[in-house]
């Protein structure tokens, strides 16, 4: 992932998904395994969907040689499995695996709300009303590829916010999975906007330093989505 921290409590532009081949003014590695990784995140890769080099390399336009390399970076950071005899896979998770990622993952959002509210709570309300009516105009133009954006936005937004950095570097450790858990949740109108309205929720809690209840509702959100991704 990008750094997760936002200038004077602004979120940048989110970019489009990249489709331009890659050239010589990168390492070829990083930025192949960059590829994939969003690649990943974003669902074009299935999740426990095998992965051919050769198909990649044609697909990135650069030779094979990068795209093992980029394979085995991925392999590292626990988003492909390379098995013997039978290729490269991108990772899946069991019920229990699913379980303890959102697990970790709300107790890394609780705490990182805790103590950006004690830290700044005006900038961090700032940051996340912004990213909250974003999102709903995003869902009234029925952009759900955007409004998935934002819902990451928003929650690495909580995180950044806490300007702790060894939160943030333990938080970034299960980002990607998380990311790619969050774009196999149903794209439904009514889905969106129940998250959204909950994130609202979150925010107003916080400007209303009920910081508590505020960190009950991010448990409670991921619960939510918890119970989506195991039904």
């Amino acid at each position: 992932m990008e750094n997760l921290v936002y200038q004077n409590g602004i979120m940048p532009e989110i970019p489009p998904p990249r489709t331009e081949p890659l050239n010589g003014n990168h390492s070829l590695k990083a930025a192949a395994a960059e590829r994939i990784r969003e690649g990943i995140v974003l669902g074009v890769y299935p999740l426990g969907g095998r992965l051919s080099d050769k198909a990649l390399a044609q697909e990135l336009e650069i030779s094979r040689t990068p795209v093992r390399e980029a394979l085995l970076q991925l392999q590292s950071e626990g988003l492909v499995v390379v098995r013997p005899q039978s290729g490269t896979f991108v990772f899946d998770l069991s019920a229990d695996e699913v379980r303890d990622i959102c697990e970790v993952r709300a107790m890394f959002e609780r705490t990182a709300v805790l103590i950006g509210a004690a830290r700044d709570r005006q900038s961090l309300v700032g940051t996340l009303v912004a990213l909250v009516a974003e999102a709903s105009f995003a869902l009234e133009d029925g952009d759900f590829a955007r409004c998935e954006k934002l819902d990451t936005a928003f929650h690495e937004a909580i995180i950044a916010g806490s300007r702790n950095r060894y939160l943030i570097a333990s938080y970034r450790s299960i980002s990607d999975k998380v990311g790619a858990l969050r774009h196999r949740l149903p794209q439904s109108h009514d889905r969106v906007s129940r998250a959204i309205g909950q994130h609202r929720r979150i925010v107003d809690f916080i400007a209303a330093g009920r910081v508590e209840a505020a960190a009950a509702e991010l448990a409670s959100h991921v619960a939510n989505v918890h119970a989506q991704l195991s039904g």
